[in-house]
């Protein structure tokens, strides 16, 4: 059977557990939360319990594992990280080998870090896997949160603390989490901890404390590119590449993260102009419909952006993106250091922005002449 990953939460293991599980899916908190479930309600003696990885172990090794007998206590409870990595034939010997499973031992596979590609071609865990543990057992799903679904995450650990928060605290909280329980998670107990015996939390407690994920970071970064604010915007980009490690390798994932800001405000500068009929052209990735559906308190902030910037700048920008990519990868001759290729994007995008606003300012300004 097939259950979310919020309904096993609800009700757990129950009085019998199942001799397989499979928990995949992007939303790291919740598979994070689930597994750490299973580990208590399912292992009483860790002598047996086995904790192996797809990418280190082979597959014969896993299923000596499974087949060991139990010493101490009634099951011996096998946990599988990465079982995208297993090759085809593994995985069909797995399949062949799940039906046979002792009754005394509880298997647990589990994907780990599944990249949004992965999630939406379905390509994390083959088929078979997933029809095999299906049948045999229970398959869990940790798929990104709606809005009203991190809301509903957020309460519940409220209530354990008994804490409340303000309505604006939450949709702060959201965002500058991105609605991600794994980034959540550790923000809520600093938050926790900072507001000591006080029961209610507010925003400034949030903006005091709680940081920003990159994804928040590149949002407020784009703000000030579209308001053509080019100190902010390079104080904002120092604060991410001071933050996320090496350079060199934060520069392509923040390019990236840019790149699909703009695709996003892109669409909803479509819909502003066309309507819902612009939903037509939206890309399947990243869809504003669908992430808005998801997400919908980014709506508003969207919508701002997409209110600074024309359909001509958005154009630029995705030229100077496209620019930079490629002085990036060494395909065009110059300077392609990481740190100075993102800086001169920075500043280019918001000097664009800032020209644009000087020639809008001055045509406002001239009278027509009859």
């Amino acid at each position: 059977m097939a259950v979310s990953a919020t309904d096993f939460l609800h009700r757990g293991v129950g009085k019998t557990p199942a001799r397989v599980y499979l928990v995949h899916g992007r939303e790291e908190g919740q598979k994070h939360a689930v597994l750490q479930r299973l580990r208590d309600e399912l292992v009483t003696e860790e002598f047996d319990r086995a904790h192996l990885d797809a990418q280190e172990a082979d597959l014969s090794t896993i299923l000596a594992e499974t087949m060991s007998i139990p010493a101490f206590s009634p099951r011996r409870v096998v946990f599988v990280r990465g079982v995208q990595h297993l090759k085809s034939a593994d995985i069909d010997s797995l399949v062949d080998a799940i039906p046979r499973l002792p009754d005394s031992t509880c298997l647990v596979l589990y994907t780990h870090a599944e990249s949004e590609e992965e999630d939406r071609k379905g390509t994390a865990v083959p088929a078979k896997l997933l029809n095999a543990v299906d049948k045999q057992g229970m398959v869990i799903e940790c798929k990104p949160l709606s809005s009203a679904g991190f809301v509903g995450w957020l309460d519940a650990r409220l209530r354990e603390s008994g804490k409340e928060m303000t309505p604006d605290a939450k949709e702060r909280f959201t965002f500058l989490t991105a609605a991600n329980t794994a980034a959540a998670e550790p923000e809520l107990l600093k938050l926790l901890w900072f507001v000591g015996e006080r029961t209610v939390i507010g925003r400034e407690d949030v903006e005091a404390v709680v940081s920003r994920t990159v994804e928040a970071q590149v949002f407020k970064l784009v703000d000030a590119i579209a308001l053509g604010d080019a100190a902010s915007a390079m104080r904002l980009l120092q604060d991410v590449l001071s933050s996320g490690g090496r350079v060199e390798g934060v520069v392509p994932r923040l390019m990236v993260l840019i790149a699909r800001q703009f695709r996003l405000v892109w669409q909803m500068r479509l819909q502003i102009e066309y309507g819902e009929q612009a939903q037509q052209w939206f890309p399947s990735d990243p869809n504003l419909a669908q992430l808005l559906a998801r997400q919908r308190f980014l709506e508003k902030s969207l919508r701002e952006q997409a209110n600074r910037l024309s359909l001509q700048e958005l154009q630029q920008a995705f030229d100077r993106l496209h620019q930079a990519d490629r002085m990036l990868k060494g395909i065009d001759e110059g300077d392609n250091d990481a740190r100075r290729v993102i800086e001169r994007l920075v500043v280019d995008l918001c000097g664009s922005k800032a020209t644009t606003t000087r020639r809008s300012m001055l045509s406002a300004a001239v009278p027509d002449i009859d």
